[in-house]
């Protein structure tokens, strides 16, 4: 009974992150932004972390299994908030670009060196500085800190109900 709790919160950790990216793509093709590099850092481990939820949920893990997507998924929403913060940063005190347009991903992995590109989306562009659209007087960074600390709390439900199989299982 207590794994297939765990099947549903792998299945509603896919839907929340399946959520986000179709929120992000809206605001890409329905409302016009452009995703600053930073914002694609974010969306690629919110989806890698909706495949793997999705994985988790078809596979449905014994205990073992469930702490090791657990610490995946840990890994990947640190690695997606990292990104928010540095933008949030960036938005903060960084100068706000005087210039429209920043080249784009395919033109940074085309013309530089890959560890020069990797390093370019990591660190953000002047673009990432840029706050192009806010609701309820907050950015896009923000918003996605704040469904990031949801798919915590989910993980970190799913490890309070790891610990719980792990205090039962018999020795």
């Amino acid at each position: 009974m207590v794994l297939a709790r765990s099947r549903s919160l792998f299945l509603l950790g896919f839907l929340m992150s399946m959520g986000i990216l179709a929120a992000a793509y809206y605001l890409q093709w329905k409302i016009g932004l452009v995703p600053c590099s930073l914002c694609l850092v974010q969306r690629f481990f919110i989806a890698l972390l909706a495949l793997s939820c999705l994985a988790a949920c078809v596979h449905g893990p014994g205990l073992r299994g469930i702490r090791r997507y657990l610490v995946a998924h840990t890994l990947l929403i640190s690695a997606a908030v990292a990104a928010a913060l540095r933008q949030l940063w960036l938005q903060a005190n960084g100068e706000q670009p005087k210039v429209a347009c920043q080249p784009g991903l395919d033109y940074l992995m085309a013309t530089l060196p890959f560890p020069e590109a990797l390093k370019t989306l990591l660190l953000g562009t002047p673009e990432c500085a840029r706050v192009n659209w806010t609701l309820l007087d907050m950015s896009v960074p923000e918003w996605s800190l704040l469904a990031l600390s949801g798919l915590l709390l989910l993980t970190l439900g799913g490890w309070l109900q790891a610990l719980r199989l792990g205090a039962r299982a018999p020795s």
